[in-house]
């Protein structure tokens, strides 16, 4: 009863997502037009009002006015047991919307405020029941939601700078099978589900400065502190009332424990963008992400009352400090259309095979982006689309037990948005 119990536990405190499109679980898909260029020169490029999320000093490059967008990520992958004979494999695919809203106002000549609602942190993983991962992992589902109010400060035609106010809100739901082979050989099959369900409040905050060296070259840095969750809620196990007649003693451990936590911690950030047109038709952006993925995410654990009596480990992820770089062109065609280009090299925090896990099987990626916009009048619309290449990567001899898996993963983002000037 003691090994199923522990097995049971320890696959419930696992984390719950991953994000297959930035590294880690982080997210950049709060702007049509930075997707279209791989995210190159985010919060300094002035086409649209996603600066509010990404170097709010920015917002000095536009005036009045609001935005919506909408991303649908396409998260696909497959997967295969590297010591199984019989070529056990599971797959995954499936598309997760992404939408953002924002809006400023420019009070005079030199202050702006404004607010945003966007999700900087999330996406899944989903495996079926019948996947031979599934006792490890089934579903894992991570939302976090921004809600920002910025201010920005013009000092002169070479400085702006500009602070954010956040309220996060985090969301995680995540289950798994419980397999009874650990407790007796006859039950090497699913005996029950474990289910985590958790949400919570904090507070942070985006620190930004912007220096124009002239309307065609401009230069952004932006500081994002760690923050720190406290989400509460309830961990329900079920057993199959089968397995329940056959070992009585199941049914006392199945039930609702509404003493579920766990305290995730979100990375630190430093973001550094640059724009520059050289001739009258081009410009070329770029930018480089710091994410202090070594400072935040060591170990993670899920805990409710039901883990505790168990006193198990958190699980040990040791994630590593990541670059992301990226590189993007603007053409403008003329008065009306844009055109852009983009790609990224997007590092992952695992450190090794021994720490990626099912719930998290992250690895390096390759961005190719496309995106246009066209402007009528006050009005502007918006389209972006990405293509991940994903290096293969894979479990072996995981120091959290995960079944030794090889992973083949890809992802396309689609956006649509639209702008309207007051």
């Amino acid at each position: 009863m003691k090994k199923l119990l522990a097995t049971t536990a320890l696959c419930a405190t696992c984390v719950w997502s991953v994000s297959a499109n930035a590294s880690g679980y982080q997210l950049n898909e709060y702007s049509i037009t930075n997707l279209g260029r791989s995210f190159a020169g985010a919060g300094v490029v002035g086409d649209d009002y996603s600066a509010i999320a990404y170097n709010p000093a920015g917002m000095t490059l536009k005036k009045s006015g609001a935005q919506l967008s909408f991303t649908v990520a396409e998260v696909a992958s497959e997967m295969k047991g590297q010591n199984d004979k019989q070529g056990k494999q599971t797959e995954m695919d499936f598309g997760v919307p992404l939408p953002s809203v924002y809006g400023q106002y420019q009070v005079n000549d030199k202050w702006f405020v404004g607010a945003g609602v966007y999700a900087p942190y999330g996406l899944a993983t989903k495996y079926k029941n019948s996947s031979f991962i599934a006792d490890k992992a089934k579903k894992s589902i991570l939302e976090v939601i921004d809600y920002n109010v910025s201010a920005a400060y013009k000092l002169n035609s070479k400085w702006s700078f500009g602070a954010s106010f956040v309220a996060r809100y985090i969301y995680g739901k995540m289950t798994n099978n419980i397999n009874g082979a650990s407790f007796h050989p006859a039950l090497n099959t699913t005996i029950g589900n474990s289910k985590f369900e958790l949400d919570g409040w904090t507070y942070t905050g985006i620190l930004g400065v912007m220096y124009e060296h002239n309307e065609n070259t401009r230069l952004g840095l932006s500081y994002k502190p760690k923050s720190v969750q406290r989400v509460k809620g309830d961990h329900t196990v079920n057993f199959d009332p089968t397995y329940v007649s056959m070992v009585p003693m199941l049914g006392m451990l199945g039930g609702i424990y509404p003493d579920g936590k766990a305290s995730p911690d979100l990375p630190e950030t430093v973001l550094l963008s640059a724009y520059h047109k050289p001739f009258e038709k081009v410009a070329f952006t770029a930018s480089a992400r710091f994410t202090r993925w070594g400072d935040s995410f060591k170990d993670f654990d899920m805990t409710s009352s039901f883990t505790n009596t168990l006193r198990l480990k958190p699980v040990d992820y040791s994630w590593e400090d990541t670059w992301t770089i990226s590189a993007g062109m603007e053409y403008y065609l003329n008065n009306n259309w844009t055109l852009r280009l983009g790609t990224a090299w997007d590092q992952s925090p695992t450190p090794d095979n021994q720490h990626r896990t099912h719930r998290i099987p992250d690895s390096d990626r390759i961005w190719a982006s496309a995106g246009l916009s066209y402007r009528y009048d006050n009005m502007q619309f918006d389209l972006g689309y990405a293509h991940l290449f994903m290096k293969k990567s894979h479990i072996r001899d995981s120091v959290n037990g995960d079944y030794d898996t090889k992973y083949r993963a890809y992802s396309n983002m689609f956006g649509l948005g639209f702008q309207y000037d007051f």
